[in-house]
C-alpha cells in the first residue's frame, strides 16, 4: 500500500507538471517566427533594439530573430529573396528596389529627415573643392550615400563622376577615415558629430539644422507579407510603437540598451544619441513622410526614367498605422 500511494503521488505530480507546461508550450508554438534586420549600428536602430530587449516582439506574438546586416541595399535584396521579413533600411533602398520591380514597401518611418552632416578636413572651404576627392559613406545606396549624392549634385558636381565615394561599412569607420585622412569628407551621424567637432574636423554641410525631409530610417516589409500575414505586420508595428513610447518615457533604461549595442560609448555621446534620435526624431506614430520620399524621387529621376512618373504613395502602405492611430493604440503607453 505505501508503494502504491507513492506511485500515485508521483503520477499526480507528473500530470501537474505536464499540465502546467502545456500552456507555455502552446504559447511558444503560437508565436510567429520572423526575421528582423537592422542595417546600421546607430540611434537609427534603437526602436528595434528596445523592442527586442524589452520583449515587445514576443508580447505581440512574434518570435523575432534580430540580426544585423551592413547596408540597406543588401538587406532589401535579402528581403526580396524571402530571407528578411522586416527591416529599418533607408527609404532610398526601398524606392530603388521598387523602381526595379521589387515589392518592398514602407509601413512606417522612424527618422523622417536627414540626421547627419558632411564633415571635411579643415582646409576644405566648399563642396566644390571636393571634385576628384574621396567622400566616406557607410555603403553605397544607403542614406549616407544618398545624402552625399544630393549635396554634391546641389553644388553643381556630378556625384558619380566628380567625386569618389569611399565605402567604409559603418558610422565609426567614416569618422576614422576622416581622422586618418583617408577621406577628404564624409557623412557623419550623431553622436559622432560631437567627436568630429572635438577633433577639429569642419562641418561643411549641416543637414541636421536644415531638416531636409527624407526617409533616413524606414520600417519596411514586403507586399507579400502584407497580403499573406497582415496580422504579423500589425503586431510588428505595435511592438515598434510601444518601443518608441518606452524610449521617450524611460531615458535611463533606453540609454542602457543603447550602450549595450553601441559598445559602451562615453556618457556625452550617449546623451547626444538619445537627444538627437529619441527626443528630436521619433514620433508617437512613426508615419512615413511623403515629402521625404519626394526628396529622393526628385534626385533619382535625374538618372531614372521610371522615377519621373513615380508618386510617393506607391512606395508606402499606411493602412496599419492609420488603423492603430484611429484606435488610439499608443495612448495606453503614455502616462
Amino acid at each position: 500500500m505505501p508503494h502504491a500511494r507513492i506511485r500515485l503521488r508521483l503520477l499526480v505530480a507528473a500530470f501537474l507538471l505536464v499540465a502546467l507546461a502545456a500552456p507555455r508550450q502552446a504559447a511558444a508554438q503560437q508565436l510567429k517566427k520572423v526575421t528582423v534586420v537592422y542595417t546600421i549600428v546607430s540611434g537609427d536602430s534603437v526602436a528595434f533594439w528596445v523592442a527586442e530587449e524589452k520583449g515587445f516582439f514576443r508580447k505581440y506574438g512574434l518570435d523575432a530573430d534580430l540580426k544585423f546586416i551592413t547596408g540597406s541595399n543588401q538587406t532589401i535584396a535579402s528581403m526580396m529573396a524571402g530571407q528578411v521579413d522586416f527591416t529599418n533600411a533607408g527609404g532610398g533602398a526601398v524606392v530603388e528596389a521598387d523602381l526595379q520591380g521589387g515589392d518592398a514597401v514602407m509601413i512606417g518611418s522612424l527618422v523622417p529627415y536627414f540626421l547627419m552632416s558632411m564633415y571635411s578636413q579643415p582646409e576644405i572651404q566648399s563642396v566644390k573643392e571636393l571634385k576628384g576627392k574621396r567622400i566616406a559613406v557607410t555603403t553605397l545606396g544607403t542614406a549616407t550615400d544618398f545624402a552625399r549624392r544630393i549635396i554634391v549634385q546641389k553644388a553643381g558636381l556630378n556625384p558619380d563622376r566628380d567625386t569618389l565615394p569611399l565605402s567604409t561599412k559603418g558610422p565609426s569607420e567614416i569618422l576614422q577615415a576622416l581622422l586618418t585622412k583617408n577621406a577628404e569628407a564624409g557623412m557623419v551621424v550623431p553622436p559622432l558629430t560631437l567627436m568630429a567637432k572635438q577633433k577639429g574636423l569642419k562641418e561643411l554641410v549641416d543637414l541636421i539644422g536644415q531638416k531636409v525631409p527624407y526617409v533616413q530610417t524606414s520600417v519596411a516589409t514586403t507586399r507579400r507579407m502584407l497580403q499573406k500575414d497582415p496580422g504579423a505586420a500589425e503586431s510588428f508595428m505595435k511592438a515598434i510603437i510601444e518601443a518608441v513610447a518606452f524610449q521617450k518615457q524611460q531615458p535611463k533604461a533606453t540609454k542602457e540598451i543603447l550602450n549595450k549595442y553601441l559598445k559602451n560609448i562615453p556618457d556625452d555621446l550617449l546623451d547626444e544619441t538619445y537627444q538627437r534620435y529619441v527626443v528630436d526624431m521619433y514620433q508617437k506614430y512613426p508615419r512615413v513622410s511623403h515629402d521625404g520620399i519626394q526628396t529622393l524621387l526628385d534626385f533619382v529621376r535625374l538618372n531614372n526614367e521610371k522615377a519621373k512618373s513615380a508618386k510617393p504613395e506607391q512606395f508606402t502602405d499606411t493602412s496599419i498605422l492609420e488603423k492603430l492611430e484611429k484606435a488610439k493604440f499608443a495612448d495606453q503607453f503614455y502616462k
